[in-house]
């Protein structure tokens, strides 16, 4: 498993956790979660200095929107 994956997979349950907390259910949180992996998979080619602050900060403002 490359380092992205094993990146996106440890932090998963904070991304889910911050979702859920933002949007009331399961299955938005999820979404969100995914749309954030396509990002970080598109990201790889440049990955982000700090990855666990860009996760973050991507899945905060999918969920706002």
């Amino acid at each position: 498993m490359d380092d992205s994956i094993r990146i996106f997979d440890r932090l998963r349950p904070r991304l889910m956790g911050i979702a859920y907390r933002m949007l009331g259910t399961a299955a938005e949180a999820e979404e969100i979660v995914q749309d954030a992996w396509l990002r970080w998979h598109e990201a790889e080619d440049d990955p982000p200095d700090n990855p666990e602050a860009w996760l973050v900060t991507v899945t905060t403002r999918l969920a706002i929107d």
